[in-house]
């Protein structure tokens, strides 16, 4: 249930009602719009941080010629829109013809002091460590030593949280091991990871989370985008699940960088495929999010950044501007975008005073719905409408439309009172005009419309929760707000669950919500709510005199027993199988027959197991007993799942009838000019 004012409230519920509504049209997207040219670059291995001032700092290693006497170069950006500035180069004192080209480097900013890393290939092995202390603008004028990897072995990647770190992978036998070194007034000794080496390294990042006192490390294999975890003083490490599993050898993926900025750490890796096994050649970012670093997005591809070995996504506010910017920079080019601002007349307009009519639905388990007919007298919004391709407005694809619904509050009514009812996004615009018409109609969908997107690589994932899982195709669909109940069944543990090469998200995930009974919707704030059902759940409205029209019903056709198997025993009886069964005596002694519903369900292993999965499915029978539909006045508080009360007229004028019911769709009409606002709800059992 939404929150009300205690004015709203009464508003809802009286006789005279005055509807109010708000509608703005927001366009969120980071559209990367700005191309700066830098094709004078030369393709090598680069990283950039965000200095204290917002300037930007770039280095990067030299390649061709001797791997081993490359050198090390910066650049200091204080107006991302100059090419010039993203085409000038620097050389480290100290760092020049003497540094390994595919060692990896790095820059981070350390609370101020930024610090930029890599390692030496000719004269000896150390990794090299250069100072600043004005954001770039001048750096040590020569470099200090953090630790020379021992066995004179070279590094494959490297990479700095900004917490007076610097990690690298280097070469053991067997493969590369990654270690760690970190700054106290001086540079510790080497900490090396506890885990197994792994065959080659083609890059990494880090990130620091002093919440839980852990460095998370990404890395690449080559092909697979590995993830682990170590402790402040890089004793304990941790093996975590894949990022991006590999795909055999037909897709190359090299050089994370990472970013946290809007809430959400932003990865970038270079996918490279050859062509040897698809016939396929291409060489491009690949830009993943996570809220949590446990779970990622698939990501967007950045096709038009065509890069070779690293780019890396960034947000900063630039010296001297109020504006922040978003920057997507590889050698070749630096795409741009810019923040979301209200007072943007490109990203923002009030569509409130425009709006003819609308119909709003929500169903659980389906995206929400908008459709929504605006008035473009005098084409007054053509303005505001984006051109496909051609310029971006805050009426585009994809664009945010922010509904609110309320009513006029006080005595007498006058003082306008929403709240948020929800966020979609559009999904198709269509101007319709004739001689005595000229409107635009949208068609929006909430971002739950994304569990509809197909995953493109089959992931197998072995002895993880239901909680972990549903947290992780959420997150792999690019939803990553979640509340999800803390109940037993959370906690069980799936021991293989497929998530295949073609398959939907929300195919996969109504999978996991049926292994035992889980619902779900899309809430105002864009939060996906997961909710186990009680019967003891309570009612947050009733309804009696604003009750339009009202069927109060029941359907008999459904299960009475249920049985369920489960994966049957390992090293049992020949013929043994795991069952759990489930009864509705009432049902059985009422209609005289028995209706058996008959599952099977090899993600769970016990007959406990499948006994509580039988005792789920009943309820959900026993909830769909009781069929129900009213029509109301709108009100802006009722959502999904919401119990509420149906009492009605008492005799004669009435059938006196009183039920509990919970809130499976609603549908919601505005019409202005018909004076039509109004909500229809169909209803279960509770």
């Amino acid at each position: 249930m939404r929150t009300l004012t205690t004015t709203l409230s009464a508003a809802v519920a009286a006789s005279t009602r005055r509807p109010c509504i708000t509608l703005t049209a927001e366009d969120h997207i980071n559209h990367l719009a700005q191309s700066i040219n830098t094709a004078g670059n030369s393709a090598a291995i680069s990283n950039a941080c965000v200095a204290s001032d917002g300037s930007i700092i770039r280095v990067r290693l030299t390649r061709g010629g001797n791997a081993l006497q490359q050198s090390f170069q910066w650049q200091h950006i204080s107006d991302p829109t100059s090419a010039s500035q993203w085409s000038a180069w620097t050389t480290f004192s100290g760092g020049s013809n003497n540094m390994f080209e595919d060692g990896g480097c790095c820059v981070s900013n350390n609370n101020g002091t930024l610090r930029a890393f890599a390692q030496q290939g000719s004269g000896g092995n150390s990794i090299y460590v250069w100072t600043s202390t004005n954001n770039g603008q001048s750096w040590s004028s020569s470099p200090g030593s953090v630790l020379a990897p021992p066995s004179n072995a070279l590094c494959k990647g490297m990479g700095s949280a900004g917490h007076n770190d610097v990690f690298f992978a280097y070469d053991v036998l067997g493969g590369e091991a990654l270690g760690c070194s970190f700054y106290n007034g001086s540079w510790s000794a080497l900490h090396t990871w506890t885990l197994s080496a792994v065959p080659n390294c083609s890059g990494l990042a880090v990130v620091w989370v002093s919440a839980s006192g852990l460095y998370y490390v990404i890395y690449s294999d080559g092909y697979t985008l590995k993830e682990c975890t170590t402790t402040s003083n890089g004793a304990t490490w941790n093996a975590l699940p894949d990022i991006a599993p590999a795909t055999s050898t037909a897709i190359g993926r090299s050089n994370p960088q990472i970013a946290l900025f809007d809430g959400l750490y932003q990865l970038t890796c270079v996918e490279i495929d050859t062509g040897a096994l698809t016939g396929t050649v291409y060489s491009y970012p690949r830009v993943r999010q996570s809220a949590d670093l446990l779970h990622w997005s698939t990501g967007m591809i950045l096709h038009d950044l065509s890069e070779s070995f690293a780019a890396i996504m960034l947000k900063a506010t630039p010296p001297g501007q109020s504006r922040a910017r978003y920057i997507a920079a590889g050698m070749a080019a630096v795409q741009l975008g810019l923040d979301f601002q209200q007072s943007d007349s490109t990203q923002f307009v009030d569509l409130s005073g425009r709006v003819l009519s609308y119909q709003r639905s929500d169903e659980l388990e389906k995206p929400g719905e908008l459709i929504v007919t605006l008035d473009n007298s005098g084409s007054a919004l053509l303005g505001s409408l984006a051109r496909y391709g051609a310029g971006f407005a805050p009426i585009g694809l994809n664009a945010t439309l922010v509904l609110s619904e309320g009513y006029q509050t006080g005595t007498p009514p006058g003082n306008p009172e929403t709240v948020t009812v929800g966020r979609y996004h559009i999904n198709q615009i269509v101007v319709e005009r004739s001689p005595t018409v000229n409107q635009i109609r949208l068609v929006a969908y909430d971002l739950s419309r994304n569990l509809d997107m197909q995953n493109r690589y089959q992931i197998t994932y072995i002895n993880q929760s239901l909680s972990w899982l549903i947290s992780e195709l959420c997150a792999r669909a690019g939803l990553f707000s979640l509340a999800l109940p803390t109940t037993a069944q959370m906690a069980l543990i799936i021991p293989t669950f497929v998530l295949h090469a073609g398959q939907t998200y929300r195919a996969a995930i109504d999978e996991l919500c049926r292994v035992y009974w889980l619902d779900y919707f899309l809430d105002q704030n864009e939060t996906l709510q997961f909710r186990e059902l009680s019967s003891a759940d309570a009612s947050v409205w009733s309804y009696q005199p604003e009750v339009e029209t009202l069927a109060i019903g029941s359907d008999d056709l459904r299960a009475n027993h249920i049985i369920v198997s489960g994966k049957p025993p390992v090293g049992g009886p020949l013929g043994a199988i795991t069952s759990g069964e489930a009864y509705d005596d009432t049902n059985l002694h009422t209609v005289g027959l028995e209706r058996l519903l008959l599952t099977a369900d090899q993600k769970i292993v016990t007959a406990s197991q499948c006994a509580s999965k039988a005792a789920f499915l009943m309820q959900q029978e026993q909830r769909g007993q009781a069929q129900h539909t009213i029509t109301v006045p709108a009100n802006p508080a009722l959502q999904a799942l919401d119990v509420i009360t149906l009492a009605d007229m008492p005799l004669p004028a009435g059938t006196g009838l009183t039920s509990n019911a919970r809130i499976v769709k609603s549908e919601i009409k505005y019409e202005a000019q018909k004076g039509i606002y109004e909500m229809t709800l169909d209803l279960e059992g509770v």
